[in-house]
């Protein structure tokens, strides 16, 4: 089972100042890395707020963290089903795979549950809620304004 997920989105200005990084003083690449590291937060934060909640699992699982080495800076959701949250997903009927029929559990509140059985499942289509892709597009304005202040001579 998935841990989280990735979306790899491309900034070519980030890139290429990156690439251009140890050409620069101290100070500068300091600036780089705080632009970076603030807009990893800043995509976070948005993200959380855009994420429908029901249970709070999948917001409080949105995560960043920033690598100094690499100067590069990560947003993930840990939760096993963020991908399908934000990307939507087709219908499917499931039937079982070596048995004569599913096994579903199932509850019906405090102390009331079960088993029931069935030869197959419809699970329905899911319409997407994107919140990380959002978010990215909202901060890379900033982005770029802060590495374009931080690289100005």
């Amino acid at each position: 089972m998935s841990r989280g997920f990735r979306v790899y989105f491309d900034v070519p200005e980030l890139e290429q100042t990156l690439g251009q990084l140890k050409a620069y003083d101290g100070k500068t690449a300091l600036k780089v890395e705080e632009a970076v590291s603030a807009s990893t937060k800043n995509i976070a934060k948005g993200a959380r707020q855009r994420v429908p909640v029901r249970s709070g699992k999948l917001k409080k699982s949105i995560r960043s963290r920033f690598d100094k080495r690499a100067v590069t800076g990560y947003v993930q959701a840990r939760q096993p089903h963020a991908h399908l949250v934000e990307f939507g997903a087709k219908g499917a009927t499931v039937g079982p795979d070596s048995k004569k029929a599913l096994k579903i559990p199932w509850s019906g509140g405090i102390g009331v549950g079960g088993t029931y059985f069935a030869a197959s499942a419809k699970i329905p289509k899911r319409r997407e809620h994107p919140f990380m892709r959002p978010a990215f597009e909202d901060e890379k304005p900033e982005l770029i304004k802060a590495l374009k202040e931080a690289v100005k001579p």
